[in-house]
């Protein structure tokens, strides 16, 4: 049986990695497959660009929920990235979102 370490908010491409990791063991479950095309469609970058953004945009001050959100989405301007966050923890100020915006075009193109 599979005991539940640690709950954490992963990025897609992080997912991804997971479930590729995983399918030895999880196989032809219809479900897990279809979980996988998607994240597979939707990701973005890399599995360690993805982790490596995340932890940049959480010591920029974004939270989890904010950072994973941006890696997965990676909005590429200003406009963009605010409609996104909204109100998200609050709402965040204009300087910290170009930064992330500096952040998120290193994960571009994995």
């Amino acid at each position: 049986m599979t005991r539940i370490l640690r709950q954490e908010r992963v990025p897609l491409p992080v997912v991804k990695e997971i479930l590729e990791s995983m399918m030895h063991v999880i196989g032809d479950n219809p479900v897990v497959a279809k979980a996988y095309e998607h994240v597979k469609m939707f990701s973005k970058c890399g599995a360690e660009e993805a982790r490596e953004a995340v932890a940049k945009l959480r010591e920029i001050g974004f939270s989890e929920t904010a950072a994973v959100m941006l890696v997965n989405l990676l909005p590429e301007s200003l406009e963009e990235a605010k409609a996104l966050l909204g109100d998200l923890d609050g709402g965040y100020e204009e300087d910290k979102i170009e930064r992330a915006l500096e952040v998120l075009s290193g994960c571009r193109g994995g």
